[in-house]
């Protein structure tokens, strides 16, 4: 159920674009701001929760881990116990 309300303020020439998107994918331009918006949000969380690595990269951040120092593992400790950003599932 949708309980909350957000205004934007926009230009006629970006409420033009965004309506004309709208329609040609059959949505009201509410619908089309609210998946535009979970999209961008959805991708950036990711982004910002996962890090890729290639082989090289993997190597290197294991061999670190494996030669960590009592600050590092501690700070690593801490790390792994803030709570994220996602509500839990």
């Amino acid at each position: 159920m949708k309980s909350s309300r957000i205004e934007v303020r926009i230009t006629d020439e970006e409420r033009d674009i965004d309506a004309a998107a709208a329609a040609a994918v059959g949505e009201s331009l509410s619908e089309f701001f609210r998946a535009a918006a979970r999209a961008r949000a959805e991708l950036i969380l990711a982004e910002n929760q996962r890090i890729v690595l290639d082989s090289d990269e993997a190597d290197r951040f294991l061999a670190a881990l494996d030669a960590a120092d009592e600050q590092t593992v501690n700070g690593l400790s801490r790390l792994r116990q803030r709570r994220g950003v996602l509500p839990a599932e």
